[in-house]
């Protein structure tokens, strides 16, 4: 009798677990989820990256391979357009930068800038960064549509302006810790800049003026704007996110995200930013309605390692989404 009950008591406690798992499952974050295949997988390197990007129109894609490889390629048919080595540089690369219109690759290690001319392929310029702090090193990079104007955040939170058709260099002070990120705006007369102080500035290019301001409890891990610079998508480390309307510097809505310590790492507008599509720190991308919050669907890159993300993500001129991972692979994705 005592067997029958301990029996009993397993197969109860197995039948409980199995109902909560399978409410996990389905609730996920608050719905039934779309678990999507890619439609295509192209590795282009067999390493993992340091630092990978996107062309805004999804023809070209950047890798720097932990082998201190850069490599440029042509995304349609995987060709290799250009490679450099370690040996081309002074110092070891970390961060990339690729102009609007892909004529012109920008590469930073901690204190040295390199800009390439792509349809050359050869070295452009090369020149030290500096920032407030003698000792400040990069910490993020970002080049105009056509390469012209070149944006360097330093680690001491000062941003450095170059216009490279006078070569001359404006040093504004605006955050009080790293930049990491920076970004032109607004028909290239505004910045925008996030901070690991977890403030999100919207300034003047060419004067510095601060034209508005918000911040998250903790430092900025993502910031997107919609291809209007109407809609301002902000998050921090912890999740605290926000859609924003930068020209009432009103909230919109807010991610309805219950799932903590993955913090997104990557953020896109959409469908004339009815939609909104994040990558988290980890492998997941997430589909939301802006207007709601709510999340419609996500799904997992292809990780080849256990610390895969997605570094760069663009939306293809047929409506589809392609990623570049942390692993240097290619996937197209139907939403």
């Amino acid at each position: 009798m005592l067997a029958n009950v301990r029996l009993r008591f397993l197969f109860d406690v197995r039948f409980v677990i199995a109902i909560t798992v399978s409410i996990m499952t389905i609730s996920g974050c608050n719905q039934a989820v779309n678990i999507k295949k890619p439609d295509n997988i192209e590795p282009l390197v067999h390493e993992t990256l340091i630092d990978g990007v996107l062309s805004n129109d999804a023809s070209m894609a950047i890798t720097l391979g932990r082998s201190r490889i850069l490599s440029v390629w042509d995304v349609t048919t995987s060709q290799l357009l250009h490679q450099w080595s370690d040996d081309d540089f002074d110092e070891t690369n970390y961060l990339l930068a690729l102009s609007g219109n892909k004529q012109y690759l920008a590469t930073a290690g901690k204190h040295k800038i390199s800009i390439f001319n792509l349809e050359t392929g050869k070295l452009d310029i090369r020149w030290p960064a500096q920032g407030f702090n003698p000792d400040a090193s990069i910490s993020s990079l970002f080049l105009s549509q056509t390469g012209s104007t070149i944006l360097v955040g330093m680690n001491d939170g000062s941003i450095t302006v170059i216009q490279r058709s006078s070569m001359t260099m404006s040093l504004f002070k605006q955050h009080s810790a790293a930049v990491n990120h920076v970004e032109l705006s607004n028909f290239e007369q505004q910045v925008l800049s996030t901070g690991l102080d977890g403030d999100v500035h919207i300034w003047a290019t060419y004067s510095g003026e601060l034209i508005n301001s918000f911040s998250r409890p903790q430092q900025i891990s993502s910031v997107s704007y919609d291809e209007a610079n109407r809609r301002l998508f902000i998050a921090d480390a912890l999740d605290n996110n926000v859609i924003i309307d930068t020209q009432t510097a009103l909230p919109v809505s807010k991610l309805d995200y219950l799932e903590r310590y993955r913090y997104f790492r990557q953020a896109l507008f959409v469908n004339h930013s009815n939609n909104l599509i994040t990558a988290t720190s980890k492998q997941s991308v997430i589909y939301w309605d802006t207007l709601t919050g709510k999340e419609l669907s996500h799904w997992d890159i292809t990780a080849y390692t256990a610390g895969t993300t997605v570094f760069s993500m663009v939306l293809k001129p047929n409506g589809k989404l392609l990623t570049l991972s942390s692993d240097g692979a290619l996937e197209t994705w139907s939403l």
